[in-house]
C-alpha cells in the first residue's frame, strides 16, 4: 500500500511540475531559514557551560548610567571580597587588565624583548591564584598554577607562544623588559570561541596591589544560595564604602551562563552577542516557517481542483477517504524531506556570508540528535501543512465532482483567506520594521559626534611611552610623511567607546562642576587630527612648549587643555572667547592647566549613551597603552596607506604585531548589535514578501480556476483584461487593507520601544507605513496579474465549448 501511494505522488509531482516546485521552494526556504536560526541559538546558549560549576557563578556589574555612562563588566573587589565572610559565597575570582594595575599601585611591564623585537604582550591579564576553580584550560606544558600564584611568572597561550618562539615547548624561557624579565612557566591551548574569557597572557596579581582592584570580579555561590538576597546585601556593603557621587552607583550580579549577553559595553575581554539579535533571528525564523507552511497549505488547496477529478474517479472505484488523506499525507511529506534537502543545501551556501555577518563560526552539526531533531521537524512541517489540504481534497463529492461542481464551503475560503491576511499583515510589518531601522541608522551613521570619523585611522595599544614624546619623535614625523596623510596624533582614548578617565577643575570663579567628567590625552595638533570644531582660541601646537605636559620644581603639573561648549557654559561663562588664556586647577591644586581653546561638543561612544562635557589634555601618560590617530587627505586609498603606516610603526617602535583599523569601522562596531538587526529584518522580511506573493499566487490559481466559466462569459460581453484582473485582485487587495489595520498599531509599538533606546531618534513618518502597505498591495496585485492575464486571454470558446 504505501509502495502504491509513493508511485502514485512521483507521478503527480511529475504531472503537476510547477506546484510542485513552488511547493519545494518555499518549503525549503523556510526550513532553511530554521536550521540556520538553530544552529546559531545552540551557539550562543553553549556559552561558558563547560566552566566549573558554571550554574552557580557570577560575574559582578557596575552600573554607571545614573553617571550617563553605560552598564560594564567590571567591578571593585572591595565588596565582593568582603562577601566572602557570607556562607552563601564559596569564592570569588578577579582578572585585572595589566595595563590598569598602575592606578593600583602594581605596574606591570607590558611589553617584552624577543630577540631584537619589542612585543606588546597580547591581552594580558593579572589574575587570583584561583582561577582554575573558575576557569576550565587545557595544558599543554608547565604548570598554570606557578605562572598564577609566583612573581615575575607567565602562563602563555599556545598561538602567543608560536608567535613570540615559533613552538610551544618554551616553559622556561625568559622575556626580558625594563625593569626585569619574566619566565615563562606554562602554555595552554587557546581558549575555545564559546567563553566570554578572552586572555592570552597571564600573571599572578602582585602582592602590594591596592586592596580594591578593579577588574573582572566572578563569585560562586553555594548550592541553592538566593542570589538575590546575595546582590542585596553585596550592594548594600559597596554603597556603604562609597563616598560623593560614588554612592549613585550599584552593582549587578549576572550569572556567567548570560555574561555573553551582557558584554556589549566598553572593556569587555571581548564584545559579546546580543540576546535581541538572537531573539530576532528566532522569531523571523519561525515566522517564515509558518509563511512557508501557510502557503503549502494555500498552494495544495489550489492544486486540488485540478486533482477534483482524479479524487472522483478514486471514490467512485472505491477508495476510503483515510486511504485519500493518506495519499496526501504521503506526498507532503515527500515535498517536506525534498525541501529539507535543499534547505541543507541552502544552508551550506549560506553559511560563510552569515558567519561574517554575525561574526560567529557556525557550521552544519551532523550528530545524531540535531539530524533527529531536523528530521522530526520536516516531518511535522509534512504533516501539520498537508493535514488541512488533504482533509480538503478527501472531502470532494464524487457525484459531485464528476458532475462538475467544484464550489466548496465558505469554511475552506476563509481558511485560505485567514492564511493570506495573517501573512498579510506580516509582511506590511516587516517592511516597516526594515525601513524604521534602516533609516535609524542612517540617522546613527550620520550623526553629529564632535569629531571626525571618516578618512582617519586608528593605530591601536602601543606603547604609551613611546607615543607621548615631545622631543625628538621620529614616529610622528616619519607618519605625516607617507603619501595620503595629512595629519596625526596621538590618543589614549578610543572615542568611538567610552572615556578612561576624568578630569573634575575648580575654575577661577569659584565654581567646581560636578558630575562626570570625560578626559582624554592627545598630542599635539589634536583638534585638526580628531576632527573637533575649534569655537575659540587655538589647538595644540609644537611652538607652545608648556602645552606639553611637565611637572615643574614645586611638583605641580601643568599642561594645557581644550575644553568643550558644554563644559565652558557648566563652569559659568557664555563666550568662549572668555575663557581662552584662563588656569583652572585640579587634584587640589597640584594640577594646574591653561585653557587654549574651546571645542564644539564631543559625544562620546554610541548613539546611545549621553553627552557629556568633556576636555582634551596634552602629553600626559595615563595609562600604559595609547592610539596613534591619523587623518587622511583623500589622495591615496586609506588600505594602502594603512599597509605603509603598519610598517612605519612596526620598525619604529619595534614591535612585533600593530593593528590598524578604520575610526569609521570602529563607530559601526559601537552599533554592531542595531546593524545586525537591520540586516536581518530586511532579509527576513524580503523572504516573507516573497513567500506570501507565492501564496497568493497560490490562491490566486485557485480562484481563476474556479471563476474561469466567469472569466469567459464576461469576455464574451466585452470586459477588457484588466477589467478582469482587477475583479479578480479585488479580494486580495481588500485584504492588503484590513492587514494595514493589525500591522500599523503592533509595528508602533514593537519600534517605539526599540527607538527609545537611543537619545537622537527619528520619528516615525506615516509615509513609511503607507509605503509598506502599497509594497504589498502592488506586489500581490502584479502576482495576480500574471495569472489573471493568462486566464483572461485564452479563447471563451475552449472554456464555454462544453456548456
Amino acid at each position: 500500500m504505501f509502495s502504491s501511494y509513493i508511485t502514485t505522488a512521483v507521478r503527480a509531482f511529475a504531472k503537476h511540475k510547477q506546484h510542485f516546485a513552488l511547493n519545494v521552494l518555499g518549503l525549503s526556504l523556510g526550513l532553511a531559514a530554521a536550521i540556520m536560526v538553530t544552529l546559531f541559538a545552540v551557539y550562543e546558549f553553549s556559552f561558558d557551560r563547560t566552566q566549573p560549576n558554571a550554574e552557580r557563578v557570577y560575574r559582578v556589574h557596575t552600573d554607571y548610567r545614573s553617571w550617563g555612562l553605560q552598564f560594564v563588566g567590571t567591578a571593585g573587589t572591595d565588596a565582593p571580597f568582603l562577601m566572602k565572610q557570607q556562607t552563601q559565597v564559596e569564592d570569588v575570582l578577579l582578572l585585572a587588565d595589566a595595563d590598569s594595575l598602575e592606578f593600583y599601585n602594581a605596574p606591570l611591564a607590558l611589553t617584552v624583548k624577543v630577540a631584537d623585537r619589542q612585543v606588546q604582550l597580547p591581552d594580558f591579564y593579572s589574575v587570583s591564584n584561583n582561577l582554575l576553580d573558575f576557569v576550565t584550560l587545557n595544558v599543554l606544558a608547565g604548570s598554570v598554577q606557578d605562572a598564577i600564584s609566583l612573581p615575575d611568572q607567565l602562563a602563555l597561550s599556545q598561538s602567543t607562544a608560536i608567535s613570540l618562539f615559533g613552538r610551544t615547548d618554551i616553559v622556561g624561557e625568559q622575556l626580558n623588559h625594563g625593569s626585569g624579565s619574566y619566565t615563562v612557566a606554562a602554555v595552554f591551548e587557546d581558549l575555545p570561541d564559546n567563553t566570554h574569557f578572552y586572555f592570552h597572557t597571564l600573571t599572578a596579581l602582585p602582592k602590594h596591589a591596592d586592596p580594591d582592584v578593579h577588574g573582572y570580579v566572578y563569585m560562586r555561590l553555594a548550592p541553592n544560595a538566593d542570589a538575590t538576597a546575595i546582590e542585596t546585601e553585596l550592594n548594600r556593603t559597596f554603597t556603604e564604602r562609597q563616598q560623593g557621587r560614588r554612592k549613585t552607583l550599584s552593582l549587578h550580579m549576572i550569572p556567567l551562563l548570560d555574561v555573553h549577553f551582557n558584554s556589549r559595553g566598553p572593556f569587555e575581554m571581548k564584545q559579546g552577542g546580543s540576546k535581541q539579535v538572537m531573539w530576532v533571528s528566532v522569531a523571523l525564523a519561525v515566522v517564515l516557517l509558518l509563511v512557508a507552511s501557510t502557503n503549502f497549505i494555500n498552494l495544495n488547496i489550489a492544486a486540488a481542483a485540478k486533482r477534483a477529478k482524479e479524487v472522483g474517479v478514486r471514490k467512485a472505484l472505491g477508495a476510503s477517504r483515510l486511504q485519500l488523506v493518506q495519499q496526501f499525507l504521503t506526498e507532503a511529506i515527500l515535498v517536506a524531506s525534498v525541501a529539507g534537502l535543499i534547505a541543507f543545501a541552502l544552508v551550506e551556501i549560506a553559511l560563510p556570508s552569515v558567519n561574517q555577518l554575525l561574526n560567529r563560526q557556525l557550521s552544519l552539526d551532523f550528530s545524531m540528535w540535531f539530524l533527529s531533531g531536523v528530521i522530526v521537524v520536516i516531518l511535522l512541517v509534512g504533516v501539520l501543512s498537508g493535514l488541512y489540504p488533504a482533509l480538503f481534497i478527501s472531502s470532494y463529492s464524487a457525484k459531485r465532482v464528476l458532475s462538475g461542481d467544484l464550489q466548496r464551503g465558505k469554511t475552506a475560503i476563509w481558511v485560505r483567506k485567514l492564511t493570506l491576511y495573517l501573512q498579510s499583515v506580516l509582511s506590511i510589518a516587516l517592511i516597516i520594521a526594515a525601513v524604521t531601522i534602516y533609516k535609524q541608522m542612517a540617522l546613527v551613521n550620520d550623526l553629529e559626534v564632535g569629531y571626525g570619523k571618516t578618512e582617519r585611522l586608528l593605530v591601536k595599544d602601543l606603547p604609551a611611552e613611546l607615543v607621548f614624546k615631545t622631543d625628538n619623535n621620529r614616529l610622528f614625523d616619519t607618519i605625516r610623511s607617507i603619501p595620503g596623510v595629512s595629519q596625526a596624533t596621538a590618543s589614549n582614548t578610543n572615542l568611538t567607546v567610552d572615556m578612561n578617565g576624568e578630569l573634575h577643575l575648580t575654575w577661577p570663579n569659584g565654581e567646581q562642576v560636578e558630575g562626570t567628567q570625560p578626559t582624554v590625552s592627545t598630542g599635539f595638533y589634536a583638534a585638526e587630527t580628531l576632527g573637533l570644531t575649534v569655537l575659540a582660541g587655538r589647538d595644540f601646537s609644537p611652538q607652545y612648549g608648556t602645552d606639553w605636559a611637565h611637572t615643574d620644581e614645586q611638583g605641580i603639573t601643568r599642561y594645557a587643555i581644550l575644553i568643550s561648549e558644554s563644559m565652558m557654559r557648566l563652569a559659568g561663562y557664555t563666550d568662549p572667547q572668555e575663557v581662552i588664556g584662563k588656569q583652572a586647577t585640579a587634584r587640589r591644586g597640584r594640577t594646574q592647566v591653561n585653557i587654549v581653546g574651546v571645542v564644539a561638543d564631543v559625544k562620546l561612544g554610541s548613539a546611545k549613551q549621553t553627552q557629556l562635557p568633556i576636555s582634551f589634555r596634552a602629553g600626559v601618560i595615563s595609562h600604559s597603552s595609547a592610539n596613534i590617530v591619523v587623518k587622511l587627505d583623500g589622495s591615496v586609498a586609506a588600505s594602502d596607506v594603512a599597509q605603509q603606516l603598519r610598517a612605519v610603526v612596526t620598525e619604529q617602535l619595534k614591535l612585533h604585531e600593530v593593528s590598524v583599523t578604520r575610526i569609521e569601522d570602529e563607530y559601526q562596531q559601537a552599533h554592531i548589535s542595531e546593524h545586525r538587526v537591520q540586516q536581518l529584518v530586511l532579509f527576513f522580511s524580503s523572504l516573507a514578501v516573497f513567500l506570501t506573493c507565492l501564496g497568493v499566487l497560490g490562491l490566486a490559481s485557485f480562484s481563476a480556476f474556479r471563476r474561469q466559466k466567469e472569466v469567459a462569459v464576461r469576455k464574451v460581453l466585452g470586459a477588457s483584461r484588466i477589467s478582469i484582473v482587477n475583479l479578480l485582485a479585488k479580494e486580495y487587495l481588500v485584504l492588503i487593507m484590513a492587514a494595514m489595520v493589525l500591522s500599523f498599531p503592533l509595528s508602533y509599538w514593537f519600534l517605539d520601544g526599540w527607538l527609545n533606546h537611543f537619545n537622537e531618534r527619528i520619528s516615525q513618518a506615516i509615509w513609511i507605513y503607507l509605503f509598506s502597505a502599497s509594497f504589498v498591495a502592488v506586489s500581490t496585485w502584479l502576482t495576480v496579474a500574471t495569472l489573471a492575464f493568462r486566464a483572461a486571454s485564452i479563447r471563451p470558446s475552449l472554456i464555454l465549448r462544453y456548456e
